[in-house]
């Protein structure tokens, strides 16, 4: 009998799957040791590229028995070149019947020096190993395209294309040659069927943009629609394909658009030629980045004027509804202080994919998404907590800065003991012709001066431990709940262990700066994360950041109404030390909007004319914050409003655009912050809420 060669076709097919099964292998590390079978891989699959803030791993454990086995994960992150800077540990318990198996998300964060080393081991009840791995080193910190179709006909399209960022301090990477684009989708739960994403919006960090049909978004549980809302929230852009008439009605898509969408002609302008700016190939010629946004070209970078063919003009489609505007790309919503892109192309199907203009769209919007960050003073779960500018921070949260006096009254103390038991007390003894006597003098003067001294650390310092806490909320216009970082000082009187809780069930947190001799595991249950057994010296205070969101009431709405902005405080708090810039307008101080209240923007006080106005960086429009400008006049009504200010403009990392020139910024402090009584067991006696508030949007 013979046998006929298969077709040319269906071997090359064999040839792709066999491909793509090599990839799933590599992407994913396997380890079985007895009855346990052990696998981990980055969260949002194995091109993640290495985040200096947080990530999660997504990690299995098999039973192979028929008894249940439970214990620990434990996942470490660490430099491998450097033990100097800590050790992150995270922790998750598990329990996992005969034949069976469970999934864990691990969020754990990296380093501002350089990818960390990221290994898992599971751990019986009594802490025995039963098995470890070590995750292949993570790629460098590239913009990062997120494709929630699986399979996704992006990867092997846009991976690799070279983006043309700008160049600013905070996006260093520019100097030495455009970076590549790195695509990644989500794995697949073989026992469910679902996607395998995260339940914290943190660990999106990494990511630039997500690309999802609407109906994948249907398909998504409530946590995981939570994290990748949150994250679009907080200064995401997520952008949206639309493959069925039904999926312009999705409540999600209503949701996030802010109502129905209709389906109509595509702009005219998306029709018409566009201009690209083409980087040259980082690996071959490094070169400087552009000098202007999208177009101003550098050595190396190219322009190309190129339009869609004729076969893709008569597919484009245009959206219209909710916050909706003709964009680039389509259409554009404002979510918070993230985007929302309905694109006017099929990313799923012929001709788009293989369309030269369709990916040269696409690496505009990553470079359009990547750029915006710059808007963000802390943007949600991105900038390094070993960050060196953590003093300016500590010092606003710390009990001992407010204690100094008692370190020079220590000091002129032990001036006066020396001068008093040393020459006086012989002197004074040798008239008396009684030398010996000074020695019987000495241990009363040196029991008096110890007793002074650690009365004045008793007054200073307290007997009791206590809690400070300083938050800055980013928000958009009219938005009523808004991203924050919390920095929570714990300053405890002895060495006992503390357990610190996270706000709520999205937030992530560890202890911030240079932490390698403070101890600490990251405890994460399904809904809360917590630092267990945090060892700090007596008298000192650890500096936890978390990174987390916080309700706003109503929000603050800010309205342009007949060519004067009017603001609005719902937040159910006062508003005080208010700076409010309209484009093109010099900043307004309001000393107090009271909760409720309505004021227009041409009734503040004017402050100098010089404020928000510089700029920085090679023609990237950076507005510095000049804190320094109002720092006295906020403090004058707002006792250390200006210093909190000052620490938050040092401890954010260069690059940021602090006052956006196109719309309206609002800064402002939350009267009685968060309203926390105890953090962690301790007295909180101090509670700032700073707020940020960026665009237009609200209810007049």
């Amino acid at each position: 009998m013979s046998v006929r060669a298969p077709p040319l076709g269906l071997a090359l097919c064999a040839a792709l799957c066999c491909w793509l099964i090599g990839l799933d292998a590599r992407a994913q590390i396997t380890v079985t040791s007895g009855k346990l079978r052990l696998e981990a891989t980055p969260m949002l699959g194995a091109n993640t590229p290495a985040s200096e803030g947080w990530l999660s791993c997504a990690v299995r454990v098999h039973n192979l028995g028929d008894a249940p086995i439970a214990g620990n994960l434990e996942l470490t992150s660490e430099l491998s070149w450097s033990k100097e800077h800590g050790k992150n540990i995270t922790r998750a318990p598990f329990n996992v019947p005969g034949r069976a198996s469970v999934l864990l998300e691990l969020p754990t964060h990296g380093f501002s020096e350089a990818a960390p080393t990221i290994k898992v081991r599971a751990l019986a009840a009594d802490d025995t190993e039963l098995a470890t791995l070590e995750l292949p080193d993570l790629r460098g910190a590239d913009p990062f395209l997120f494709d929630l179709s699986v399979p996704s006909r992006l990867v092997p399209t846009l991976r690799g294309t070279p983006i043309a960022v700008e160049l600013s301090s905070r996006h260093s990477r520019a100097e030495f040659g455009a970076p590549l684009l790195a695509v990644g989708s989500p794995q697949v739960n073989p026992a469910t069927g679902a996607l395998v994403l995260p339940d914290r919006a943190a660990s999106y960090a990494s990511v630039s943009v997500v690309v999802a049909k609407a109906l994948d978004l249907a398909l998504l549980s409530a946590r995981q629609m939570e994290a990748l809302s949150g994250w679009v929230l907080a200064g995401g852009t997520l952008a949206l394909v639309f493959t069925r008439p039904e999926d312009l009605r999705q409540p999600t898509v209503k949701t996030l658009i802010g109502g129905e969408v209709q389906r109509g002609p595509a702009p005219v302008e998306l029709k018409r030629p566009a201009l690209f700016l083409i980087p040259p190939d980082a690996t071959k010629t490094p070169s400087a980045a552009p000098s202007s946004p999208g177009y101003g070209v550098g050595p190396g970078y190219q322009r190309k004027k190129l339009r869609p063919s004729d076969d893709l003009v008569g597919e484009l489609a245009g959206f219209s509804g909710g916050n909706l505007r003709p964009s680039l790309w389509g259409a554009s919503a404002s979510y918070g202080l993230g985007e929302i892109h309905t694109l006017a192309f099929d990313l799923t199907r012929e001709p788009f994919v293989s369309s030269e203009w369709v990916k040269l769209k696409m690496a505009d919007l990553v470079r359009h998404a990547h750029h915006r960050q710059a808007t963000l003073v802390l943007p949600h779960g991105q900038t390094p907590l070993n960050a060196l500018q953590l003093d300016s921070i500590r010092r606003q949260i710390d009990p001992n800065e407010n204690t100094r006096w008692t370190i020079a009254v220590s000091a002129l103390l032990l001036l006066i003991y020396a001068v008093l038991a040393g020459p006086l007390n012989f002197y004074l003894a040798a008239r008396q012709s009684k030398p010996l006597r000074a020695l019987l003098h000495l241990p009363v003067y040196a029991a008096v001066t110890m007793l002074i001294i650690v009365v004045l650390g008793i007054l200073g310092k307290g007997v009791e431990g206590r809690a400070r806490r300083l938050t800055l909320v980013e928000a958009g216009a009219g938005m009523t709940r808004a991203t924050a970082t919390r920095f929570r000082g714990l300053f405890a009187s002895s060495a006992s262990e503390l357990s610190v809780r996270a706000s709520d069930s999205s937030s992530v947190l560890d202890v911030a700066g240079a932490a390698d001799d403070t101890f600490r595991v990251l405890t994460v249950e399904r809904d809360f994360a917590r630092l267990e057994a945090l060892r700090a010296k007596p008298w000192q205070t650890v500096v936890v950041r978390e990174d987390g969101f916080l309700s706003l009431g109503g929000g603050v709405s800010l309205i342009d109404s007949g060519g004067d902005l009017q603001i609005t405080n719902r937040t159910a708090r006062d508003l005080v030390g208010v700076l409010v810039k309209a484009p093109g307008q010099d900043v307004a101080y309001f000393r107090r909007i009271r909760d409720g209240e309505s004021v227009r923007f041409g009734s503040g006080e004017k402050l100098a004319s010089s404020i928000g106005k510089s700029t920085v960086g090679a023609g990237a429009s950076e507005h510095t914050f000049d804190a320094a400008l109002f720092s006295g006049r906020l403090s004058e009504h707002v006792q250390g409003l200006g210093e909190a200010w000052q620490a938050f403009e040092s401890y954010a990392s260069g690059g940021v655009d602090w006052w956006p020139s196109d719309v309206p910024v609002l800064f402002a402090q939350l009267e009685g912050g968060e309203g926390k009584l105890s953090d962690s067991g301790l007295r909180v006696d101090v509670d700032r809420v700073l707020v940020r508030v960026i665009g237009y949007g609200g209810v007049p």
